[in-house]
C-alpha cells in the first residue's frame, strides 16, 4: 500500500500513569506465564509500577493545584504522598499497605536509578531445589526484591494506593480507564 503525505491538527489527552501500569501488568503476566527471564520481568514491574505511581503523583497534584507543575520537583516524593494523604484526608498509616508497597518501590526505583557498583557478602542457609541453586545468586538488595511474588504484591497494592487516592480526590471509582483519548482532522 503506497503512503501518502497528509496534514494532521488535532489535540488530545495522554494520561501516562496508566501507559506506564499497563507496562507494568504486561510485564508481570509475561513472569508469570515463563521461568526464563523472569528477573528482569519482575524488574520490569517493580520500575513500571514507580513510574507509573510518580505519574499518578503528578496527574492528582494537577487535579489538586493550579500550580503543580511549577512546585513538584520541589517535594520528594515521599513528601507528596504525605501531602495528599492529609489533603485527601485518608488518615492513611503509611507504614501499612497498600502505601508501604508505594514507599518500597520509590526505593527500588532509586536504586536503579541512582545505581552504584556494591560489594556484598552474604553467610546463610538456605532450602534450595537444584534448579534454584542453579539461578542462586548472593545479591544487593535491589536484586532480592526482583522475585515474582515482590512484583505481584507491589503491583497489586500500587494498584490500590492509586484507587484510594483517586477516590478520595473525588476522581470516581475507575483510575485504570482512561489511556489516551484524541480528536483531529485531515487536511
Amino acid at each position: 500500500m503506497a503512503k501518502e503525505m497528509v496534514s494532521i491538527s488535532g489535540s488530545g489527552k495522554v494520561t501516562t500513569y496508566n501507559w506506564m501500569l499497563k507496562s507494568a501488568r504486561v510485564a508481570l503476566e509475561f513472569a508469570r506465564e515463563k521461568e526464563e527471564g523472569r528477573f528482569f520481568q519482575a524488574m520490569n514491574v517493580l520500575v513500571y509500577s514507580a513510574f507509573a505511581v510518580e505519574a499518578y503523583f503528578n496527574h492528582l497534584g494537577a487535579h489538586l493545584d493550579s500550580n503543580w507543575e511549577s512546585k513538584e520537583r520541589k517535594f520528594s516524593k515521599f513528601k507528596k504522598l504525605r501531602q495528599f494523604n492529609e489533603r485527601l484526608e485518608l488518615n492513611q498509616d503509611l507504614s501499612k499497605e497498600p502505601f508501604r508497597s508505594v514507599m518500597d518501590v520509590f526505593d527500588f526505583r532509586d536504586a536503579l536509578a541512582h545505581g552504584k557498583t556494591e560489594e556484598v557478602e552474604r553467610q546463610e542457609t538456605v532450602e534450595l531445589s537444584e534448579d534454584e541453586l542453579r539461578s542462586y545468586m548472593i545479591g544487593t538488595k535491589w536484586m532480592d526484591a526482583c522475585t515474582l511474588e515482590n512484583a505481584a504484591r507491589i503491583f497489586s497494592n500500587v494498584e490500590e494506593a492509586i484507587r484510594q487516592l483517586h477516590r478520595a480526590a473525588g476522581l470516581g471509582e475507575y483510575p485504570f480507564i482512561h489511556y489516551h483519548s484524541s480528536a483531529y482532522s485531515l487536511a
